[in-house]
């Protein structure tokens, strides 16, 4: 008896072939191998903010494409930035997260080589041992790496032949991140990570997809519940980028205070700013304050999220109490939102990885915030990078 082709998650739906996803993507080795060369290590990606990196010396240890990277502000202001591996036997140079240089030299405790600002090799200890061989601290450094940045948002690049950080963006993107990122000077007052046992995209799609704000009792209560939200429209950009329409959220719905006081210049009372960048940023502004979520994807299926909070430089104590106030309400280790954010994509990998979740559907059509054509156009851009079909991967 020929029964008709249902929708069970277990066999390929009957949808066009851009409308739905074979979950290997998420659990294949290979797959996640062949990502992490074509666009975790060959696209650019955001690493930290400038503030980070406040004064002449200061360091900081990144990670991207399983490779450990140092950047570092240097004498002239500059950013630079290397591999964290010892020209001469490979060990880490710098073994602290972050810090500051002392006197702007880097020494590797194996064999006390040690090494400038700017990566040169300034010291090879015992160098008479190296008289025979072209070994000679002059042609010597660290292996440096491309950093960029824009709106005080520092990017990292390994593939030598990528277009320049601002050409990557394109001008609409960076059109659409200018408020309040390009009108405010803004420094990092949190940091946190969160290890999820899942697969990096499948945070990403959290971050650029509406319909999943249906999870959240803020984002129903203060955004999904008021109509004029359903307006609130997708925009997507080259290279897969997006952003979301400036929006409105009615945080008194929910008996939490306005967002009118010390909004960040450019922001409107409770505005809200969202754009994504591909493949793993999330620029999120809500009036007040900003949250940057980042991933370092370890393995196909373990991902480390780090979430940034910002608010003004410069403010008073008062005021970032504020700020760190209404970051809290949403965000951080005790928001509301990421938790539950968690739970959804950490179930979801456990079913793809036994065998219960063989299909994902992505085939919302509609005007408003819940289409899938922005999860869409992630995929066709991780598709053009990879060579691989999102919904036939093996």
């Amino acid at each position: 008896m020929n029964l008709p082709l249902r929708l069970d998650g277990h066999n390929q739906p009957d949808l066009p072939p851009q409308y739905y996803l074979d979950n290997r993507i998420y659990t294949d080795q290979h797959v996640f191998e062949l990502e992490n060369e074509k666009i975790l290590a060959g696209t650019w990606r955001f690493m930290c903010h400038a503030s980070e990196l406040k004064e002449t010396f200061d360091y900081r240890l990144v990670q991207l494409g399983g490779h450990e990277l140092i950047l570092l502000r240097d004498e002239d202001g500059a950013l630079q930035g290397f591999y964290n591996s010892c020209a001469h036997r490979g060990a880490r140079i710098l073994r602290q997260p972050a810090g500051k240089l002392d006197e702007g030299r880097m020494t590797c405790f194996y064999h006390l080589w040690s090494y400038d600002y700017r990566g040169r090799c300034t010291t090879v200890s015992q160098p008479a041992g190296y008289q025979h061989s072209t070994v000679k601290k002059e042609n010597t450094s660290l292996k440096s790496v491309r950093v960029e940045s824009i709106f005080d948002l520092v990017f990292v690049c390994l593939n030598d032949d990528a277009e320049p950080l601002e050409d990557f963006l394109g001008e609409s993107t960076i059109e659409a991140m200018r408020v309040p990122f390009g009108t405010a000077e803004l420094e990092v007052f949190h940091i946190h990570q969160t290890e999820i046992e899942c697969n990096w995209k499948l945070f990403v799609e959290t971050n650029c997809e509406g319909y999943h704000e249906l999870l959240h009792l803020l984002n129903r209560t203060t955004a999904v519940a008021q109509q004029a939200y359903r307006s609130r429209q997708w925009r997507m950009h080259r290279n897969g980028h997006l952003s979301f329409d400036v929006a409105k959220i009615e945080y008194e719905d929910l008996n939490y205070a306005k967002r009118g006081a010390n909004v960040l210049p450019g922001m409107e009372t409770n505005g809200h700013v969202v754009v994504n960048l591909f493949p793993d940023m999330m620029l999120n502004c809500r009036s007040t304050v900003v949250r940057l979520d980042s991933l370092i994807p370890v393995s196909s299926d373990k991902t480390i999220l780090e979430c940034r909070g910002l608010g003004l430089a410069g403010d008073s104590d008062a005021v970032r109490a504020m700020r760190i106030n209404h970051h809290n309400q949403v965000w951080g280790p005790t928001g509301v939102n990421l938790a539950e954010d968690l739970w959804a994509v950490q179930s979801q990998m456990q079913n793809m990885l036994n065998g219960n979740s063989r299909y994902s559907v992505i085939a919302r059509e509609e005007e408003g915030p819940m289409s899938d054509a922005s999860l869409r156009n992630f995929y066709s851009e991780w598709s053009r990078l990879t060579g691989i079909q999102a919904h036939q991967p093996v």
